[in-house]
Protein backbone atom coordinates (compact mmCIF):
# COMPACT_ATOMS: atom_id res chain seq x y z
CA UNK A 1 0.00 0.00 0.00
CA UNK A 2 1.59 3.67 -0.63
CA UNK A 3 1.45 5.85 1.58
CA UNK A 4 0.16 9.70 1.16
CA UNK A 5 2.18 12.35 2.07
CA UNK A 6 0.94 13.56 5.27
CA UNK A 7 0.35 17.47 5.49
CA UNK A 8 2.61 19.23 7.16
CA UNK A 9 0.71 21.39 9.81
CA UNK A 10 0.77 25.14 10.52
CA UNK A 11 1.28 27.11 13.69
CA UNK A 12 -0.96 30.10 13.67
CA UNK A 13 0.88 33.30 13.67
CA UNK A 14 0.79 35.12 16.42
CA UNK A 15 -0.05 39.43 15.72
CA UNK A 16 1.15 40.98 18.75
CA UNK A 17 -1.85 43.65 18.95
CA UNK A 18 -0.78 44.77 22.74
CA UNK A 19 0.69 48.33 21.14
CA UNK A 20 -2.83 48.47 18.69
CA UNK A 21 -4.50 50.03 21.46
CA UNK A 22 -2.04 52.58 22.02
CA UNK A 23 -1.35 53.62 18.50
CA UNK A 24 -5.69 54.26 18.39
CA UNK A 25 -5.01 56.57 20.44
CA UNK A 26 -2.66 58.46 19.62
CA UNK A 27 -3.64 58.64 16.52
CA UNK A 28 -7.08 60.14 18.27
CA UNK A 29 -5.04 62.94 19.78
CA UNK A 30 -3.35 63.77 17.02
CA UNK A 31 -6.42 64.49 14.85
CA UNK A 32 -7.71 66.22 17.61
CA UNK A 33 -4.53 68.34 18.35
CA UNK A 34 -4.64 68.86 14.89
CA UNK A 35 -8.47 69.50 13.83
CA UNK A 36 -9.73 73.06 13.32
CA UNK A 37 -12.75 73.78 15.44
CA UNK A 38 -15.09 76.46 15.80
CA UNK A 39 -14.51 78.16 19.00
CA UNK A 40 -16.97 80.87 18.24
CA UNK A 41 -20.52 80.89 18.33
CA UNK A 42 -22.24 82.77 16.41
CA UNK A 43 -25.58 82.53 17.78
CA UNK A 44 -23.92 83.89 21.11
CA UNK A 45 -25.56 87.39 21.72
CA UNK A 46 -23.49 89.63 23.49
CA UNK A 47 -23.36 93.61 23.41
CA UNK A 48 -20.01 94.07 23.95
CA UNK A 49 -18.66 97.02 26.22
CA UNK A 50 -17.16 100.58 24.84
CA UNK A 51 -14.07 101.86 25.32
CA UNK A 52 -11.14 104.86 24.05
CA UNK A 53 -8.60 102.52 24.87
CA UNK A 54 -9.12 99.32 22.23
CA UNK A 55 -6.78 97.85 20.49
CA UNK A 56 -6.28 94.88 17.67
CA UNK A 57 -4.49 91.93 19.33
CA UNK A 58 -2.76 90.18 16.76
CA UNK A 59 -1.82 87.21 19.68
CA UNK A 60 -2.87 83.97 19.04
CA UNK A 61 -6.00 83.17 22.18
CA UNK A 62 -5.47 79.34 23.41
CA UNK A 63 -9.55 79.74 24.43
CA UNK A 64 -12.64 82.00 24.10
CA UNK A 65 -14.57 82.68 27.02
CA UNK A 66 -17.97 84.23 27.01
CA UNK A 67 -20.77 85.48 28.89
CA UNK A 68 -23.85 86.08 27.56
CA UNK A 69 -26.45 88.57 28.75
CA UNK A 70 -27.92 86.18 30.77
CA UNK A 71 -24.97 85.43 32.28
CA UNK A 72 -24.35 81.44 30.85
CA UNK A 73 -20.64 80.86 30.62
CA UNK A 74 -19.23 79.82 27.39
CA UNK A 75 -15.82 78.09 27.20
CA UNK A 76 -15.20 77.88 23.47
CA UNK A 77 -18.47 77.66 22.54
CA UNK A 78 -19.53 74.93 24.92
CA UNK A 79 -22.01 75.99 27.97
CA UNK A 80 -20.05 75.34 31.32
CA UNK A 81 -21.45 75.53 35.00
CA UNK A 82 -19.44 77.95 36.20
CA UNK A 83 -16.06 79.62 37.10
CA UNK A 84 -14.34 76.70 38.63
CA UNK A 85 -15.05 74.86 35.06
CA UNK A 86 -13.42 77.46 33.19
CA UNK A 87 -10.70 77.55 35.82
CA UNK A 88 -9.99 73.90 35.45
CA UNK A 89 -10.33 74.35 31.15
CA UNK A 90 -8.10 76.85 30.35
CA UNK A 91 -5.84 74.96 33.45
CA UNK A 92 -5.53 71.93 31.01
CA UNK A 93 -5.07 73.54 27.86
CA UNK A 94 -1.68 75.67 29.12
CA UNK A 95 -0.02 72.74 30.83
CA UNK A 96 1.94 72.13 27.62
CA UNK A 97 2.57 76.07 27.31
CA UNK A 98 6.27 77.38 27.76
CA UNK A 99 5.83 80.93 26.62
CA UNK A 100 3.85 83.98 27.44
CA UNK A 101 2.69 84.42 23.68
CA UNK A 102 0.59 80.70 24.39
CA UNK A 103 -1.18 82.10 27.46
CA UNK A 104 -3.95 84.32 26.21
CA UNK A 105 -7.36 83.51 27.08
CA UNK A 106 -10.11 85.87 24.75
CA UNK A 107 -12.63 87.44 26.92
CA UNK A 108 -16.41 88.46 26.00
CA UNK A 109 -18.93 89.99 28.02
CA UNK A 110 -22.68 91.42 27.90
CA UNK A 111 -22.04 95.02 28.91
CA UNK A 112 -24.99 94.84 31.06
CA UNK A 113 -23.44 92.15 33.48
CA UNK A 114 -23.35 93.74 36.61
CA UNK A 115 -19.17 92.97 38.25
CA UNK A 116 -20.37 90.16 40.67
CA UNK A 117 -21.28 87.83 37.42
CA UNK A 118 -18.41 87.99 35.28
CA UNK A 119 -15.50 88.83 38.00
CA UNK A 120 -15.31 85.73 39.21
CA UNK A 121 -14.56 84.16 35.44
CA UNK A 122 -12.08 86.48 35.36
CA UNK A 123 -10.18 85.51 38.71
CA UNK A 124 -10.90 81.38 37.62
CA UNK A 125 -8.68 82.79 34.15
CA UNK A 126 -5.63 84.16 36.25
CA UNK A 127 -6.03 81.59 38.97
CA UNK A 128 -5.59 79.04 35.96
CA UNK A 129 -2.49 81.16 34.37
CA UNK A 130 -3.91 82.66 31.62
CA UNK A 131 -3.29 85.86 30.36
CA UNK A 132 -7.05 87.97 29.63
CA UNK A 133 -7.44 89.64 26.32
CA UNK A 134 -10.85 91.55 26.83
CA UNK A 135 -13.32 92.36 23.63
CA UNK A 136 -14.78 95.30 23.40
CA UNK A 137 -15.96 98.12 20.71
CA UNK A 138 -14.41 101.64 20.26
CA UNK A 139 -16.34 104.02 21.97
CA UNK A 140 -16.18 107.06 19.41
Amino acid sequence: MKRLPQRKKRRPVVIPIASMGDIAFLLIIFFLVCSETSKERSDLQVTLPLSEHVRKNEVSVVARISIDNAGAIYFDGAQVDGPKDVEWGVRALLTSTVSDEQRHVQFNCDASLPKENFEPVLQAIAAAGGIIEAVGKESN
